[in-house]
Formats: C-alpha cells, structure tokens, sequence
C-alpha cells in the first residue's frame, strides 16, 4: 500500500471575467518583474459519493483526477474554513492505477468516527466531472515565498447540466501569507474578478442536487457570537460572518439583478461598518480607518439605490400607491424616467467586479486573520487569555444606543416627520447593535424588544418614500391634482400617528439585556 501524502491548502480563489485571461496575468508578471515559470495541462476529475450523501454530510471531498499524461490520483479533502475566498483545507492525495477510488489506500485516521470505510466503498457512485485546462505559473516573490497561480477554464457537467469554471486560485507553497495577498492585490489592478468562496465540489453538488442558498435579511440577522467569547474572538467571528453575508449577497445579485439585494448589498456593509465602530478600541486604528473609508466609497457608489428603490415602491403596479399617482400621468412619467436613469446594473457588476471592492474585501479578511488566534474558541472563565469577555462589554454598548435615543426623542417629545427622518440613522445604530449581539440573548425577550424599533424603521422608510413624493409634487411645473395632494398630507398624517404610537411603546419597554 503507498502512503498517501497529505497537504493543507491555503490558496485564495476568484471567480474572473474577461477574454485572454492568461495573456493579461503573463504580462501582468513580467510588468511586476516577478520570476516564474509557466505550464499548461488538461484535468480530468470526477468526483463520488453515496446515493444518501454520506461524504457530503460529513463534509469530505472525493474525487479521481487523470492528467493528460495518463497520470491518476485520487484526493480527498476534509473539512477546512472558508473565509472571504480564503481557502485552508486538509487534502491527502494518492496515486492509483485506473479510475476507480480505492478508499483503503487512505489511512484510516483521516476518516470520521462515523464513517465505514468498507461499507462507504461499496456505495461509492460517481456524481458529477470537472473538466477544464489549467494555466499554471510558479512564482517566486521578492522575499522568496513561493505562490501557484493557477487560471482554470472548463465545465462542470452531471448527466444533464453544466456550469461554466473560469476562475484563478492563487496558493501559497512556501513562504508568507502576505505575499499571497500581495499578489492578489496585483492581479485585481488587471482583472475584473470576485472572490470565490464555493469549490468546485461544491458548485458541482449544487449542479446536482439544485442548491440555492438562502436569502439574508439584515432586519433579521443576528451574528452567531457567544457569551464565553472575548472581545477579540467576537469580533473576529462577527466580522468574518459580515463578509461571507456580503460575498454571498454578491453572488446572488450576479445572479438575479434586483434593487433589493442591491439594498441588501448595502446594508451588509452597514453591519460591517457598524463593527468597526463598536471595536474601535481594540482593534488596529489605521486598519479599521482604511476599511471604514473604503466602505464609505462603496456606500457612496450605491447611494441611489435608496432612492430607486422607493420611486419602485411608487410606481410598481401592485404597489399601494400606484394608484393615487396615476392622478398625473406626467408625475407617473417623470417618477419612472428617473429611476430608469438611476438604475444601471451594468454599472455595478462592473464595481462588483472591481478593483475597489475587491481591495476592501481584501483588506476585511485581512483584518480577521491578523486577530485569528481562535476566533471560534470558546471559555467558561471570565476571561480568554486574559481577554475582556464579551459579556462584559455587549450590554453597556447596547445600552449606549438606546441612551442616545431617549435623549435626543425622549418619550415626553411630540415629533414632526422631520424629526423621525432626521433620527433614522440613529435608530438604524441601535439596531445594528442587536444584530451584532443579539444572540447573546433569549430570542422571545429580544424580539419582544426589537419589534416595535423596526416598525418604526420600516415606517420612517416608508415617510422618506412620500416625501421624496411632495418634492416631486412641489417641484413640478404642472398643477397636480388636488385629490393627491391631499391624500398624500392624509398619508403623512396618519403615519405619524402610528410612529408616535409605536415610539411611546417602544421607550417604555424593558430592555433585553436587563433581563
């Protein structure tokens, strides 16, 4: 029996765009003055599993490879993390004679309690093939760490589906991370490119079994931190979690173009924000600014989707206001011309794609692993190495939002609309906060809590969406009806009210994290 080696990944994946993509990386090289040395082969992979799934469950790969040359190994890998396309995962490797897998020829210690080997080897069936040619370059950096660059371009076929691979894995041989993440960085001046964060094993799994993944709400994420955390660890959890959300949000927008996973998009970096302000103290000042910046722009880039998405709300024919406004078909026109001007996905898978936002998703798995010492370890005691623990911390930085609330529309307060406008963000804080510690707590009490706050988010959306309304209203040249202008001033009305309503209600309860 051979000895199957094994080897643990660290490689960074991206999905790319673009014609000629080995020509632009070579010259790309060369331009940097890189030393490297370059193949090109053709693979052939296919990869196994149980009709019920058994090594999927257990989250384990397997495949056979065969090369141009005739050359075959069979591989498995166990599980690893994924963070923001950062891939480490445990690989053993074997060579074979054909193209069956001989899962005897593994060692039995890399196997699962769970998992019988004999029995798993009978059930083996082949579930999909990955076929593509890889381009491949050595890479010698300056402080000789050595990267593979590989470009891989292909399909993954099952019996009656295919999916298209055009991807780039940059993997780190020897040496430093950071020069892993330095050559990224050079390749995201050069390519229109997005962080990969599924395999190809597991693309091809949800080829087979049509895997889609689950919509995300920001209004109801809660960061899956724990009480026995430390500050550190829980900001490296909550801040890895912010990243997959925004790269799987991403991956859905490249997918279905809607404004309102485009507003998802943003509002994900909100969160992401947000936690750089609650961490401030402990984590590095001129990391946190350079990421809060580059946010910022990013924000800034998609500042219109707010207001594309209510002129939607506006003009959608289901809509409930679609019918007052077709009072003034000339309205109705305008309202539409302007979000058509607004709206320009093509603009925005180009940013996507970008090397803006690939720097910033850069620099946020950056910042992670610069505090990874067990960002998902937990302790009983009441520190972590010494370490503030969360549970020290979560309840006076939830109290503080709610404080700046009671003081700035204290319960006493009768409010305008501007007022609960010009407070929006202040409450869109506050609930930050609990989507960042809220699952430090009993659901029911946090719900109970947080129900009356989003109401009112939701219902100061909803008075921004008809004063964006009256500015059209009064901006117009034309005379408007005035059965619209008043059932707009009754719909302002009445609105306020039921803020004013949930507002008092809201104050007067019992804060969660006293309880």
């Amino acid at each position: 029996m051979q000895t199957p080696y094994m080897d643990t990944e660290i490689e960074l994946k991206y999905l790319v765009l673009g014609d000629n993509i080995s020509a632009v990386i070579t010259n790309l090289l060369n331009q940097q003055q890189f030393t490297f040395s370059q193949k090109i082969k053709h693979l052939s992979n296919c990869y196994f599993d149980t009709p019920d799934l058994q090594l999927r469950k257990a989250d384990i790969g397997l495949r056979v490879r065969k090369n141009a040359d005739g050359d075959i190994e069979q591989t498995i890998k166990t599980a690893g993390t994924v963070i923001g396309g950062l891939h480490q995962r445990p690989e053993y490797n074997i060579a074979l004679q054909d193209e069956v897998p001989d899962l005897s020829l593994f060692d039995s210690s890399i196997w699962p309690a769970q998992i019988h080997v004999e029995s798993l080897q009978q059930q083996l069936t082949p579930l999909f093939n990955t076929d593509f040619t890889r381009t491949a370059w050595l890479i010698t950096c300056a402080d000789n760490s050595q990267i593979e660059l590989a470009f891989d371009q292909g399909e993954i076929c099952s019996s009656q589906k295919a999916d298209t691979i055009c991807e780039i894995e940059l993997e780190l041989v020897s040496g430093n991370t950071a020069a892993l993440f330095s050559l990224a960085q050079n390749l995201m001046t050069a390519l229109a490119l997005r962080p990969g964060t599924q395999s190809k094993a597991a693309r091809g799994y949800g080829l087979v079994f049509g895997h889609t993944e689950a919509h995300i709400s920001s209004a109801n994420s809660v960061l899956p931190l724990h009480s026995s955390m430390s500050v550190q660890q829980s900001f490296n959890k909550g801040f890895a979690e912010c990243l997959a959300q925004l790269q799987q949000l991403v991956s859905q927008f490249v997918d279905d173009q809607t404004l309102t996973l485009l507003k998802e998009i943003s509002d994900s970096l909100a969160m992401a924000r947000h936690g750089l302000w609650l961490y401030k103290d402990y984590l590095s000042r001129e990391k946190a600014e350079s990421i809060r910046l580059k946010i910022k722009d990013i924000l800034t880039e998609l500042a219109w989707v707010e207001t594309a998405k209510q002129i939607k709300q506006l003009t959608t024919k289901k809509g409930n206001y679609r019918k007052k406004i077709e009072y003034s078909e000339s309205l109705l026109a305008t309202l539409k011309n302007e979000k058509h001007q607004l709206q320009d996905f093509d603009q925005v898978l180009l940013l996507l794609h970008g090397e803006q936002f690939n720097l910033l998703q850069l620099e946020m798995l950056e910042l992670i692993l610069s505090g990874d010492s067990g960002a998902t370890a937990t302790c009983s005691n009441d520190n972590v190495d010494g370490q503030t623990l969360l549970m020290d911390l979560a309840p006076s930085w939830l109290a503080i939002n709610l404080d700046n609330i009671k003081q700035s529309i204290p319960v006493n307060k009768t409010l305008t609309a501007q007022d609960y406008i010009d407070n929006h963000t202040l409450i869109i804080h506050s609930l930050l906060t609990g989507n960042w510690f809220g699952d430090l707590y009993d659901v029911d009490q946090r719900m109970d809590f947080r129900g009356p706050w989003l109401d009112i988010h939701f219902g100061i959306d909803e008075l921004e969406t008809l004063f964006l309304l009256k500015e059209h209203l009064q901006g117009s040249s034309e005379e408007m009806p005035k059965k619209l202008i008043y059932w707009l001033d009754d719909k302002v009305e009445n609105l306020l009210c039921a803020l004013e309503h949930c507002r008092k209600a809201a104050l007067n309860l019992s804060p969660y994290w006293l309880k």
